[in-house]
């Protein structure tokens, strides 16, 4: 009898530990999700209008020796994007990886995103058509966490990478240059497979002009490319195209200046190609996309990297 009381009272002790444990990892779960949800290194809800505002024909910046370059055709552009057509997911594992420590942790973000594409590019016709194309497009992010000093502190990101779900053809970014004119920083990104820690992320000074290529790939219809960067006021992003530099390859000047500074911050920026019978062909020819986006830190050479929140 004594040793069927000793078993019980064991079994009961193990489970009481396993509930604690259970308890201690999910609320460290949810705290790697507060801290994600809140930092601008990850929080990309604004960088979802990657598409909500119009193009412009207008490409003003301080590239020289524009006039030898390709300059995008009329069109106007939006993706819409109902309320309820971001789905957002978060997968965080504890630890990071297996037989690792309980103070690592690595998330992955997944995005699924519906909505509409509605161009505008013909000019015969009045009032002009606008063409809908319905699509699905999913984007993921990683990120790399450790515990210390009894909090999580955001140690390495991923690029965010968007996709064409299920698309006709494999269009594909393959690499990103940027250089800052007055920060001298280079960044060149030649694989979203990577965790970059917040010192490998492009910084540059409030004054900066950046000068920034893509370079595509594309078994199937040719492309444009358009640069999404960011600012402090709605609608948070800015987009504009780039120059057409050579059949796969982009290029434009940043002025970063444009963007209004008053501390040390993260902004989003996302390289964003999009097939060409995509934006200048009828509901004949599929929608397909695909995009890179890479938080960048602007401060003055004194400043430290910003803190995760």
């Amino acid at each position: 009898m004594k040793r069927t009381i000793l078993i019980a009272a064991a079994c009961a002790l193990a489970s009481a530990l396993a509930l604690v444990g259970c308890g201690k990892q999910t609320d460290d779960q949810q705290a790697v999700n507060d801290l994600i949800a809140g930092s601008d290194y990850t929080n990309d809800t604004h960088a979802s209008n990657y598409g909500a505002n119009d193009t412009t024909l207008d490409q003003p910046d301080t590239l020289q020796a524009t006039e030898s370059y390709g300059r995008i055709p009329f069109v106007r552009f939006r993706r819409y994007v109902p309320a309820s057509g971001i789905l957002r997911s978060v997968n965080v594992q504890i630890p990071a990886y297996a037989g690792g420590p309980n103070t690592a942790a690595l998330a992955t973000i997944t995005w699924t995103i519906n909505g509409e594409l509605r161009t505008m590019f013909g000019t015969t016709t009045q009032p002009i058509n606008v063409w809908r194309k319905p699509f699905t497009d999913v984007g993921t992010r990683k990120v790399y966490l450790e515990k210390y000093d009894n909090r999580w502190h955001i140690k390495k990101i991923s690029p965010l990478k968007i996709a064409t779900q299920s698309a006709a053809y494999n269009l594909n970014i393959v690499s990103i240059h940027a250089v800052g004119l007055l920060s001298h920083d280079t960044f060149d990104l030649t694989t979203t497979d990577t965790l970059l820690t917040k010192d490998q992320l492009p910084w540059f000074e409030p004054g900066d002009t950046v000068i920034a290529t893509v370079t595509v790939r594309s078994d199937g219809d040719s492309c444009w490319a358009f640069l999404y960067h960011g600012r402090p006021a709605w609608p948070h992003i800015w987009r504009e195209p780039y120059w057409r530099t050579g059949t796969w390859t982009f290029e434009r000047a940043w002025l970063v200046r444009q963007e209004i500074y008053n501390k040390p911050c993260v902004r989003p920026s996302i390289n964003d190609a999009i097939g060409w019978g995509t934006l200048w062909a009828d509901t004949s020819k599929p929608y397909v996309s695909a995009s890179w986006g890479i938080p960048y830190i602007i401060r003055m050479p004194v400043d430290t990297v910003p803190a995760d929140d």
